[in-house]
């Protein structure tokens, strides 16, 4: 007969698995006679962490939240997560569109601002006074001479790839470059596309686009919004 509740111990702390059919009643009782033998082992100043996991079956806030109290009121294990195999719709949405790449066939004028959720591909320039976002990366086949904002929610791996032959001002997350043509040795009008990126000292870097592997290789195993491996 298959339990309704499994307690697993790993290094980092306990795993309660459960089974994701049982009638929630049933797991919190069950739950009740795992938990009595764990007060002898964690202690008010050092707890254990649990972690429960719940398989392809959501609890509701107030199932997570009653759970939580008989165990953490009835030992000294402290909850790290209920994790489950499946999200919510409008969760999957979003995360959807967090991974996602827009593609945007158009060139940004003075004035004008994309703002886009993921990754942006834009086919076009930006001119003067234009500004590009996105919460991921942003890819430019054209010219950036206005703003281009990658990881605006904080993601710091982000990278902005475009041709940098022009005075642009370039962000990830809260840290800003102004790439100036003065700083380029110009020899002749040909587009250079390079990556601006954040190494490990938090300092932004331009670098040749031959080097993206190097840089960024989980760039290279994402398909379809998904990464692979």
């Amino acid at each position: 007969m298959q339990k309704i509740v499994t307690l697993k111990g790993t290094k980092d702390g306990f795993q309660l698995l459960v089974d994701q059919s049982a009638a929630f009643l049933t797991i919190v009782e069950e739950t009740t006679k795992l938990i009595n033998p764990l007060k002898k082992e964690a202690t008010a100043a050092k707890p254990i962490e649990l972690t429960i996991k719940t398989g392809n079956r959501l609890w509701n806030e107030k199932e997570k939240e009653e759970i939580r109290t008989l165990i953490e009121e009835k030992s000294y294990l402290k909850i790290k997560a209920i994790d489950s195999e499946v999200v919510k719709i409008q969760r999957a949405l979003e995360w959807h569109d967090e991974v996602s790449t827009k593609l945007e066939v158009s060139t940004v004028r003075s004035g004008q601002i994309i703002d886009v959720e993921g990754d942006l591909l834009l086919v076009g320039g930006v001119h003067p006074g234009g500004t590009v976002k996105a919460s991921g990366s942003i890819y430019i086949i054209g010219d950036l001479r206005g703003i281009a904002h990658a990881g605006t929610k904080g993601k710091e791996q982000a990278v902005v790839i475009a041709n940098f032959s022009y005075n642009a001002q370039v962000r990830i997350a809260d840290h800003v470059h102004v790439v100036d043509t003065a700083e380029k040795e110009m020899q002749d009008t040909a587009a250079k596309f390079e990556v601006v990126y954040l190494d490990d000292l938090h300092i932004l870097r331009v670098s040749p686009l031959n080097e993206l592997k190097k840089i960024r290789p989980e760039l290279g195993n994402v398909t379809g919004g998904l990464i692979n491996g």
